[in-house]
């Protein structure tokens, strides 16, 4: 009798003490660890530029204040950095991987691609890009339906098939508008303003970060060349002054389907995401901590000064939901946006 009274009361004891014990807090899960942003490109990239303000910033909003560092993954279109994600970090929240629209049009084409774009954590987007398609000012063909008749040919240097501005979008603007282009795959971003000067190519893209930030929006001050197009799911208030035309009004309805896929791309340009099956009350945290990011007056600031851009915050949550509607598009769609990231010319080497 004695036996099972001291085991009642033991067990008593040892239950109070469980439940009077706090549970861990948010601050208890982050102080005093190190939380990774693995950013996918090289350094002094768009993605990289916004990735590095983000880790001076984010630790503050986060509880318990963890260390925040950046670590590169180069690999074209963020591949690589949401591969070590996903099949390499922790599904523990210390991991965040920062990425570029190309992810999204990588994912959806390439076969050899280790993770689901439904299956990701996704804790915000910070930049709704805008893809331009610009041109020498003295090539022959300066409109829309000129280029479609033009004598010359306008060739289009790109980087890579999976990029969403140099690839993608290029691809869908030359079908759906009956452009006579050759895209010329192969460049490196850094190059392609100085083969446009030279004459090597007459046209090119990329995002808005890249071409106000750089050597192409000094040439358009100098009126060496102009902005075409505008290719996004609304249209860029920058551009405004220089009376560019926006691929939504000029689309013919026959390939609107296509824009209705890419656009959404294009629109998360710079995604953030965690792991798949991060625990609930990590994701939350992190989510909550990029939308206090978001609203924090010196990250902004810090922004336009680096970037020359305005966040434009969308929500883990409604980032699954657009993502959700891309990925149930119509097959036809699908499959016609694939094969056009799979279409393309590779750039001759010189001899």
């Amino acid at each position: 009798m004695q036996s099972a009274t001291r085991t009642f009361w033991a067990l008593a004891a040892a239950g109070a003490a469980l439940w009077g014990a706090p549970q861990a807090s948010a601050q208890d899960i982050y102080k005093g660890k190190t939380v990774k942003v693995i950013v996918g490109s090289a350094e002094g990239s768009g993605v990289d530029i916004l990735g590095r303000v983000v880790v001076r910033h984010l630790s503050k909003h986060i509880p318990g204040n963890p260390t925040v560092i950046a670590n590169n993954m180069a690999q074209p279109q963020s591949i690589a950095a949401a591969n070590y994600v996903v099949n390499v970090a922790k599904p523990d929240g210390m991991t965040i991987g920062s990425g570029s629209a190309g992810l999204f049009s990588r994912a959806i084409s390439q076969p050899n691609i280790r993770f689901s774009l439904d299956k990701l954590t996704w804790l915000a987007n910070l930049y709704g890009a805008t893809v331009l398609f610009w041109m020498r000012s003295d090539f022959p063909c300066q409109t829309i339906e000129a280029l479609k008749t033009c004598p010359q040919r306008l060739k289009f240097a790109a980087t890579a098939r999976g990029s969403t501005g140099y690839g993608l979008a290029p691809e869908i603007l030359k079908e759906s508008l009956g452009l006579k282009m050759d895209i010329i795959y192969g460049y490196k971003s850094s190059s392609i303003p100085l083969a446009i000067e030279q004459g090597e190519a007459h046209a090119s893209g990329g995002d808005l970060i890249g071409f106000f930030g750089g050597r192409p929006k000094q040439m358009l001050d100098q009126g060496k060349l102009k902005v075409l197009v505008q290719v996004a799911g609304k249209k860029a208030p920058q551009l405004d002054p220089y009376k560019t035309t926006w691929i939504m009004d000029v689309v013919p309805a026959s390939h609107k389907g296509l824009f209705s896929m890419v656009n959404p791309m294009i629109d998360m340009a710079r995604p953030f995401f965690a792991a798949p099956n991060t625990p609930a009350d990590r994701t939350a945290i992190l989510r909550k901590a990029f939308g206090d990011l978001a609203k924090d007056k010196a990250f902004q600031d810090e922004v336009r000064k680096a970037a020359s851009i305005d966040v434009d915050y969308v929500p883990g949550a409604e980032m699954n939901d657009a993502i959700k509607a891309m990925l149930d598009q119509p097959e036809d769609v699908k499959n016609r946006v694939i094969a056009l990231l799979a279409s393309g010319k590779k750039k001759k080497k010189k001899q």
